[in-house]
């Protein structure tokens, strides 16, 4: 079996886990029908099954393929991120009344896996628990939504958005990977039901789940795609260890990693395999963030915080980290190398892109000290998103 690995690179959520279709790399391969693709998930388990309310990849990586989405990034062109498609709709809609609302028309041939049809009452359940929940009930994105005034369902095979104010962020919201279609007798009746359980109407159905080992599905028969998904069915593997993960790309007892290895272990399993293993690489939408708390002294100046990312030395630290991280390209608000995404000519114009770091460091203590707050330190708390953990570190900014 040939293997594909994902190192360094980004997520491939939305490009490839709903259809499981090829990857951008395998592109010109002829694709094949059959098979049961296993591949590795870098957690444990799950927090739950429910996208609206989870936001790890555990979550995304575990029951994506299970479930349908309104509209998606183009799988087909991946690279475009400003190529948005529909997947339960018919034609993304031009917005009317000023850019303030969107009909979009259903399709009429999705099924939940229980065989009941999917209309637009589904969808617009689905998407008010997602912008507007129950008490009770969590959504991770809901600050996401906060241009959507009211979704309505008006008939069976329309959905709407109302939107407070017109903006561009509204599809590329929308487009979120993590907005699974639920069942609206099932919210209904249980907004917490689909945290542990699943069914949906995406290109596979829920096989079994095994708790800290693996979770599986089959194909779909009565997926509204013809001809997808290719394959027959897939099975992802728990394995929070990177050793454990390395060892089944390297046994074939895995075809691929879509989250990443760290550089040296992409290099050594290219080494041992050779060209049995396909290296896909992008930049992630990950970046190291330091918060201060503004309404603390001294961070409540606006000196002291400007002089906080004036000291950061981003362009050299870049490459640095590059050789024993995913941490790799310098960027801005905007995704590097997005429509949006300033240049480096841009990004050297803002305080803290500097290209000097001396300018930059100068300046920095410059500002302490015109501030009252030279020789600076302070404590850093780090948390990570899926294992919480702390150190704590004093930085002396003017050392």
């Amino acid at each position: 079996m040939h293997r594909s690995l994902a190192a360094g690179a980004a997520i491939l959520t939305s490009l490839s886990l709903p259809g499981l279709a090829p990857l951008p790399a395998l592109a010109d391969d002829v694709p094949k029908h059959g098979g049961t693709l296993v591949y590795m998930i870098p957690a444990d388990a799950p927090p739950s099954f429910d996208g609206h309310s989870e936001n790890t990849f555990a979550t995304i990586h575990a029951v994506a393929p299970f479930y349908s989405v309104l509209i998606r990034a183009n799988p087909d062109d991946p690279a475009v991120t400003t190529d948005f498609v529909c997947d339960v709709c018919t034609a993304i809609p031009e917005p009317t009344d000023g850019g303030r609302t969107y009909a979009f028309a259903i399709r009429d041939d999705v099924k939940f896996a229980d065989g009941a049809v999917m209309t637009a009452d589904d969808v617009a359940a689905s998407w008010n628990k997602i912008v507007d929940p129950p008490d009770g009930v969590i959504s991770a994105r809901r600050g996401y939504y906060s241009m959507i005034d009211k979704v309505e369902a008006p008939d069976p095979k329309t959905i709407v958005f109302r939107l407070k104010f017109a903006t561009a962020a509204f599809l590329p919201a929308l487009a979120d990977p993590y907005a699974f279609i639920y069942e609206k007798q099932i919210l209904d009746r249980d907004p917490h039901w689909f945290e542990k359980n699943i069914m949906g109407s995406g290109p596979f159905r829920f096989k079994e789940y095994q708790l800290g080992q693996s979770i599986s599905g089959v194909r779909n028969p009565d997926y509204y795609r013809p001809g997808l998904p290719y394959l027959d069915g897939f099975t992802g593997i728990f394995a929070e260890k990177q050793a454990t993960r390395v060892s089944a790309i390297r046994a074939d007892r895995a075809a691929i990693e879509f989250r990443g290895f760290p550089p040296a272990t992409r290099d050594e399993l290219k080494a041992d395999l050779g060209d049995q293993l396909t290296v896909q690489e992008s930049d992630w939408n990950c970046g190291a963030l330091i918060t201060p708390n503004h309404r603390r002294k001294p961070f409540d100046d606006v000196r002291v915080r400007r002089a906080l990312t004036l000291a950061i030395d981003r362009w050299h630290d870049a490459p640095a980290l590059a050789k024993i991280t995913i941490e790799r390209t310098v960027g801005g608000v905007a995704f590097p190398s997005s429509p949006l995404a300033a240049t480096r000519e841009e990004l050297e114009q803002v305080a803290g892109y500097w290209p000097d770091i001396e300018k930059s460091r100068a300046e920095a203590r410059r500002l302490l000290k015109e501030a009252g707050a030279e020789g600076l330190s302070f404590e850093l708390l780090n948390r990570n998103v899926d294992q919480p953990y702390k150190f704590n570190a004093t930085w002396a900014i003017d050392e």
